[in-house]
């Protein structure tokens, strides 16, 4: 076992939403995610994640993550994301712990390569209609 696993690590990112910040998350707010990830060699990974918040007036936030590294920590990442990106658009930092207190990643949001990128082209397809 290495004694030092390098994190898995930011290599592009891209947000898509309909506005800059999400208007009164007190009011209601939804969030979910998906992945897809492949492997690159014995301990290496790439991971694609993509979180979504829509707020009460349907307003949507998508964020599209890629990351490279080592495998270890992969659902530590993909909570991490989702906390930043609400953070990013204006959720309190409050609300933010106790809307992911007890978020755990499931294996069920993992998708397949082909079909991550046609769930992720809908999402932003939905998101330029509104």
């Amino acid at each position: 076992m290495p004694l030092y696993r390098p994190p898995l690590l930011l290599k592009s990112f891209r947000d898509i939403s309909t506005q800059k910040e999400l208007n009164e998350a007190l009011n209601r707010f939804t969030m979910d995610y998906f992945y897809t990830g492949e492997r690159e060699g014995r301990e290496n990974i790439t991971l694609n994640v993509v979180t979504q918040v829509m707020d009460w007036q349907e307003n949507i936030f998508i964020r599209e993550c890629e990351y490279s590294g080592q495998k270890h920590e992969w659902k530590t990442v993909i909570k991490n994301q989702l906390i930043k990106h609400l953070k990013e658009i204006g959720v309190e930092e409050g609300l933010v712990k106790s809307q992911t207190r007890y978020f755990e990643v499931s294996k069920d949001k993992y998708f397949p390569p082909a079909d991550y990128e046609r769930k992720l082209i809908e999402l932003i397809a939905n998101a330029n209609r509104t």
